[in-house]
């Protein structure tokens, strides 16, 4: 579910980037790229890189990418991978031992072959989405330290020589990545054969190097030379480290590093705007090699920094998400407490006026007790009235009255409590009349069966109640009755006549009376009874049906937790400056928007088809089904509203202003915000590689803002960076709205100006006294090497 709710928020922020970039070309790159990733320590590289270039570039779907790899590889329709020796290699030859192992298996490289000229074919399928096929750009990536980069001269120019069937300009630049934080126990050899890689990359770099080797294999298995000479093997060369110019190690360099990688390619091989302003600086990589490379005999390398403020689109979205639902869902709980108790009660139909229809149908009727007025007598008054009641029925009627009512009204009853079963009665009453009601609702149903809740209604508690009052009522009417029992009957308040000849008269008023008075109590017992009985089932199926409630209800708790914890870990990583009072600013933009839905759907707009529906279905399958109809409501009704469409330097500073007034002294002015996220830029822009800067003879910088050329923002950027620098500044005009990036170039440098290779070349150094061979003979026999 967390994946479901990283992809919406993933979503929410491209879209919103689309909204205001749909006839922008600068992010579509104007010829094919194709990423080559050499060894298992860049796999993370190219599944990151994959996403990077997918939400960014409009015509990604054309981007191959290929993966020499020895454990594992990335799965996608886009990647072709292959799998290269290096399992159970001696650690003192891994490098040696591992392009040996290649060129011993001949099905290595036929699979290679084969690979190439697949990826070559579908790049043929994808031409549609360039401007044209003629030229190709290679971009190589590698960690210096990964063995398998012993092979990158034939991995990079057997796909050259492939390419060039089709392609008439082939261009292939190295992004090599260094590692020197030190994490674990390999570090001195892990650094080691990073020099011994630098090494070779030197020699790969002179203006003299050559290469010939049978490499590119027929369909017949015919081999054919590649051919390389008197040129570099790369057109340019990117060292990037861990570790920026300052000597510092952020947390997020190395995502930081595969955004630089993106962004390079970006800027390389951009489709130009037809729109053209004097301070839009075009990048030109030729012209970016020259003037690296200055009057030096040697190679030279380049390294870049980045950084960028934009609107954090990710976190806005799963906070809105979290903070809508919550909204929903406590309007659920306030909106069950809306309704009068009397409502609730008939709802389950547990009114009295509920049990009055249900004994008029179910159980005999009290008139029925009439008709025991003519059960035989055959005693007279005079004989009966010094008896107590009980007596006197005993001699008036000896067992006939205890029948007739047994008869008539015990035994039925009975038989009908052993059939009693209110379980389908229940269930109506809970769904069709609560549940799938749209004002009441699963929730309602849920909150109205739990047991009490601070002042929450509880119709468990109303039914306990119920309970106690009937049983109070029956043991009140059983007094009653024993009273009437053990009164005499002449003290019994009928009608009585002191008239002679009144006897008979007498006896009739007090047999009425006797049936009127005593059998109405005992029907009126039967009846407490039974609706006892029914009282008790009503919280036993309740009970159950609760219990099933409330497994939904954790569905939606289950959705609200992750909700919660999904966008309270989205700023855990996050930039605090950037991010601050997201809560608070989104938190009242949802209760406005919420508040304005209510108005147009409904106090219960949630179970609206529009929206929710019924959350029982939604909740068959858990919460996912439920977080997945709240994605798409949000996208729909939410995330739709003006205030998440607003320029990113507005939506800052009003989210930065969201607690404060104008004048007070924590309040942010434009200008100030201005300045703030230009030193941000500046200060995490830091070139990502460690140099001895005076043993450096020519250091060549540039740099270059991708964002809306004409906000107010980037003038402000590009006016500040142009007073204080002296080196090409350059945009790369986009018409976006949520932010802007910066790419610091920095290069001119030799391998000797690192402080990584300074450091790293005596590790190297004692490896190899201690027998560790880190090249193949293909090193040990080139004419050129590093001094």
């Amino acid at each position: 579910m967390k994946e479901l709710l990283q992809k919406f928020a993933n979503t929410f922020a491209n879209q919103l980037e689309k909204m205001t970039l749909e006839e922008n070309e600068q992010r579509s790159v104007n010829h094919p790229i194709i990423f080559l990733f050499i060894g298992d320590s860049v796999r993370d590289a190219l599944k990151t890189i994959i996403n990077i270039n997918e939400e960014k570039w409009h015509n990604s779907s054309g981007i191959l990418y290929f993966h020499a790899y020895q454990t594992d590889t990335v799965t996608h329709e886009n990647v072709f991978s292959i799998k290269v020796p290096g399992q159970g290699l001696d650690r003192k030859h891994i490098r040696k031992g591992l392009y040996e192992a290649f060129f011993r298996d001949e099905t290595i490289l036929i699979e290679l072959n084969k690979i190439y000229r697949r990826m070559v074919a579908k790049l043929a399928e994808y031409g549609k989405v360039y401007s044209s096929l003629q030229k190709v750009n290679i971009s190589v990536v590698t960690s210096v330290h990964d063995p398998a980069n012993i092979l990158i001269q034939e991995f990079t120019l057997l796909l050259k020589s492939i390419l060039r069937d089709s392609s008439k300009m082939i261009e292939v630049d190295l992004y090599g990545l260094l590692k020197e934080k030190q994490e674990d126990d390999s570090f001195a050899l892990s650094t080691s054969l990073g020099i011994s890689f630098l090494h070779e990359l030197d020699s790969f770099q002179q203006d003299e190097y050559a290469f010939e080797k049978e490499l590119q294999l027929t369909e017949d298995g015919f081999s054919m030379p590649v051919n390389h000479s008197s040129a570099p093997l790369f057109d340019l060369v990117y060292l990037l480290s861990d570790k920026n110019e300052n000597g510092i190690i952020s947390n997020d360099v190395e995502k930081q590093n595969y955004e630089i990688i993106s962004n390079l390619n970006l800027l390389k091989n951009r489709k130009l705007i037809t729109e053209y302003h004097e301070k839009m600086d075009s990048y030109n990589h030729q012209e970016f090699k020259k003037n690296i490379r200055g009057s030096s005999n040697e190679p030279v390398y380049a390294s870049a920094g980045f950084a960028k403020v934009s609107r954090p689109n990710k976190q806005i979205a799963l906070h809105a998400a979290s903070q809508f639902f919550n909204e929903l869902i406590t309007g659920l709980r306030v909106s069950s407490r809306t309704h009068k108790l009397e409502k609730i009660i008939s709802l389950f139909e547990l009114s009295e006026l509920d049990f009055q229809k249900y004994f008029q149908e179910k159980l005999p009727s009290a008139q029925k007790l009439e008709d025991m007025n003519g059960l035989m007598v055959t005693s007279s008054y005079q004989t009966v009235k010094k008896l107590s009641v009980r007596e006197a029925e005993e001699h008036l009627f000896e067992n006939g009255s205890k029948i007739f009512f047994a008869t008539n009204f015990e035994e039925p009853i009975q038989e009908h409590l052993k059939q009693l079963n209110l379980k389908e009665k229940i269930e109506r009453c809970i769904f069709e009349k609560i549940v799938n009601v749209e004002k009441y609702g699963l929730y309602s149903a849920y909150l109205w069966t739990s047991d009490t809740i601070d002042d929450e209604f509880s119709i468990m508690d109303e039914i306990r109640q119920m309970l106690l009052e009937t049983k109070n009522a029956r043991l009140k009417a059983e007094a009653k009755l024993e009273q009437y029992y053990q009164q005499t009957v002449e003290s019994c308040d009928f009608k009585k006549s002191l008239l002679p000849f009144s006897d008979k008269k007498n006896l009739a008023s007090f047999v009425n009376y006797f049936f009127d008075s005593v059998y109405r109590v005992k029907y009126e017992i039967l009846t407490l009874e039974v609706k006892e009985t029914i009282l008790n089932q009503y919280l036993k199926e309740l009970e159950q049906h609760h219990q099933f409630l409330h497994d939904k209800v954790v569905g939606i708790n289950q959705a609200l937790s992750i909700l919660k914890q999904s966008a309270a870990e989205s700023l855990n990583d996050s930039d605090d400056y950037l991010d601050r009072n997201i809560p608070e600013y989104y938190g009242d933009i949802i209760r406005t928007i919420t508040a304005k839905l209510m108005e147009k759907h409904g106090a219960s707009f949630i179970s609206n088809e529009r929206f929710f529906g019924s959350l029982l279905s939604l909740l068959e399958n858990g919460a996912r089904d439920l977080i997945d109809r709240l994605i798409t409501i949000c996208n729909r009704e939410v995330l739709t509203h003006e205030e998440f469409h607003h320029s990113f330097e507005d939506e800052l500073l009003k989210r930065a202003n969201v607690r404060t007034q104008y004048g007070d002294s924590a309040f942010l002015t434009k200008e100030d915000l201005f300045k703030q996220l230009y030193q941000r830029l500046h200060q995490n822009s830091a070139i990502h590689i460690e140099v001895f800067n005076y043993t450096q003879e020519n250091r060549h910088e540039e740099r270059y803002f991708f964002g809306d050329f004409y906000s107010k923002l980037m003038n402000f950027a590009i006016e500040k960076e142009n007073e204080t620098r002296h080196f090409k500044v350059g945009c790369a005009h986009e018409k976006k709205s949520s932010g802007i990036e910066k790419l610091s170039l920095m290069g001119g440098f030799k391998l000797k100006d690192l402080m990584y290779y300074q450091k790293g070349t005596r590790y190297y150094e004692i490896y190899i006294k201690n027998g560790y061979e880190f090249h193949a003979d293909f090193y040990n026999d080139a004419a050129y090497r590093t001094v």
